[in-house]
């Protein structure tokens, strides 16, 4: 059963984007649900989405021609060659820690139900957690996919629609909190990147750690002393308090390191510069892969390493980054749709008890 609690003054909606999903996923997913009307949007709302779109088309172009010419130097024989290299130990310590990622991921979701109010079994927690981010993960289209599945599974549990917007949105502002977090402190305390990805200026370094760490700790002032509701298309939210933005930046944190530390063991170790330095390597490329809008960042996610890790084998890069996309995304999604399809069968099941019950 669901213990709404206080509620925290948070007004609901419906379910918008995960950890990549965007502003106008958001918006597509209010309408049905939102009781208020759905106004036009604007201009300059029009113009964003137009802005958007084309970034992250340049985005996933360039992901494509940088693709293409490495498939020139690296050889389906090489590739072959350099995924049968690595150990089993190895792939089964890069499981572990695939396997950690997600477990930390459920914190997402219990930190936003705890705001909310709501008090749920833990394992109707971890299987919406799971489910959803292995759909988002692999699908792309985080509101129609992550989202939809958190709206399945959380309202059938007893939470109301109009809160499942705001559990979603938590869960993506948490994942953001902990790149800002993990690639600030990375940066300061390990400098760096600009030496390993030679195309990158040299003042990128402990400056922009500063710059992310200073963010964060804005944003933790202003959740400190603003206590009035947010309005979020046509939405209203109290922002989380101190200690609930602080459990924020450490779950998004922890979860970003154990997935980076999962593609870090795959590497090839010749050449491969530190794990911090891995850590901001692998930040920067979910966010293109994040604003390329290609399902899981595919391909836009693979340049992005491979061409800041230029002292490293292309092929044994690429070998890497297949086994982790094998271990962190094709595995657990098949395992999430098995896992959703027996849900499904056991509320199906529940449906048919409660009518035969009911009937005279």
């Amino acid at each position: 059963m669901v213990e709404p609690a206080a509620h925290n003054g948070l007004v609901g909606g419906s379910n918008p984007s995960g950890p990549t999903g965007g502003p106008d996923e958001l918006a597509a997913l209010i309408v049905p649900i939102a009781t208020g009307d759905a106004r036009p949007a604007t201009r300059l709302k029009r113009w964003r989405h137009v802005l958007v779109t084309a970034a992250g088309f340049v985005i996933a172009v360039l992901a494509v021609t940088a693709l293409r010419r490495m498939a020139h130097e690296v050889t389906l024989a090489h590739l072959a060659a350099a995924v049968a290299a690595i150990p089993l130990p190895t792939l089964v310590l890069a499981a572990a820690l695939t396997a950690l990622s997600y477990i930390i991921l459920t914190g997402y979701d219990a930190l936003a139900l705890a705001h909310l109010g709501y008090r749920l079994p833990f394992g109707t927690i971890a299987t919406a957690s799971f489910t959803s981010f292995t759909m988002s993960h692999t699908l792309g289209m985080t509101a129609l996919t992550g989202g939809s599945v958190r709206y399945r599974l959380y309202t059938r549990a007893g939470v109301r629609p109009g809160d499942v917007v705001l559990i979603v949105a938590l869960c993506g502002w948490t994942f953001w909190l902990g790149i800002v977090l993990a690639a600030g402190i990375g940066l300061v305390i390990a400098p760096g990147v600009a030496a390993v990805a030679r195309f990158l200026p040299p003042a990128l370094d402990r400056g922009a750690g500063f710059l992310l760490l200073g963010g964060a700790a804005g944003y933790l002032l202003f959740v400190s002393l603003y206590r009035r509701e947010l309005r979020l298309f046509g939405l209203r939210m109290m922002p989380p308090g101190v200690r609930l933005t602080l459990a924020q930046l450490v779950v998004g944190g922890l979860d970003l390191l154990a997935a980076a530390a999962a593609l870090y063991v795959l590497l090839p170790a010749a050449g491969l510069p530190s794990f911090t330095i891995v850590v901001i390597v692998y930040a920067v490329a979910m966010i293109a892969g994040a604003l390329s809008h290609a399902p899981g960042g595919l391909g836009v996610f693979e340049t992005v390493v491979v061409l800041m890790l230029p002292h490293v084998a292309p092929g044994g890069v690429l070998a890497a980054l297949l086994l982790f996309r094998l271990l962190y995304t094709l595995l657990p999604f098949v395992a999430g749709a098995l896992l959703l399809v027996r849900t499904e069968l056991v509320a199906l099941r529940q449906r048919r008890a409660a009518r035969a019950v009911a009937s005279p």
